[in-house]
C-alpha cells in the first residue's frame, strides 16, 4: 500500500469468481498491527481486514452523496464499489468539480453570458 500510495486494498476470495472477502485499510494496519504491537511479517491480512459481513459497499450506480453519507455514518474512508473502489478523495473531488460548475454557471448568469 505504501509503495503505491493507496489507503486500502480490496481482498478477494480465492478462485475464478471475483467475490469480495473484505477490505484492509491503512487504519486497520495502524490500529491492529502497529497499535497492537504485532509483526507485519507474521500477521495475515485476514486477521486485520474488515470481513465481508461488516463491509459497507455500493454499486457503480450509487450517487456520490449517498456514498459520502455511508462513509460518514460508518466512520470509514473507503467503500468498495462492485466494479471499483471509491475513496473520500474521490468524493471530495466530485463535489468540488460540481461546485466549480455551479459557480461557473452563476458567474455566466450574473454577467449575462448564459445564452
Amino acid at each position: 500500500m505504501a509503495k503505491h500510495n493507496i489507503g486500502s486494498l480490496v481482498v478477494l476470495k480465492p478462485g475464478d469468481q471475483q467475490y469480495i472477502a473484505g477490505i484492509v485499510t491503512e487504519r486497520d494496519y495502524m490500529k491492529k498491527i502497529i497499535g497492537a504491537g504485532r509483526s507485519s511479517k507474521l500477521t495475515k491480512v485476514r486477521e486485520v481486514m474488515t470481513d465481508e459481513n461488516k463491509l459497507v459497499t455500493v454499486s457503480s450506480g450509487t450517487n456520490i452523496i449517498k456514498a459520502m453519507q455511508l462513509m460518514s455514518e460508518n466512520h470509514i474512508r473507503h467503500v468498495p464499489v462492485i466494479d471499483g473502489l471509491i475513496s473520500m478523495v474521490d468524493v471530495v473531488r466530485a463535489i468540488v468539480d460540481h461546485q466549480n460548475g455551479e459557480l461557473k454557471r452563476l458567474n455566466q448568469f450574473i454577467k449575462g453570458d448564459y445564452y
